[in-house]
């Protein structure tokens, strides 16, 4: 199982294009299509996001967050 799948993400309030993939979650970039799963609806279907996007959604390693909480 990849990182995204383990996103779900609410469909309210997203355009048709994001949706259905033709545009980024996120920015709503079009072109180039968006192409990284960063998630899932509540129906099973992909979300998808640009590289960039994609990039700032990835969760902070486990090491990270529980170093943090340690402070």
């Amino acid at each position: 199982m990849d990182w995204g799948s383990m996103l779900t993400f609410d469909p309210d309030g997203l355009s048709w294009a994001q949706r259905d993939g033709d545009a980024c979650v996120v920015c709503h970039k079009r072109w180039p299509r968006p192409r990284v799963r960063v998630g899932r609806f509540p129906d099973d279907t992909a979300v998808l996001a640009c590289h960039d996007c994609a990039e700032a959604l990835r969760p902070a390693p486990l090491a990270t967050v529980v170093a943090f909480r340690a402070r």
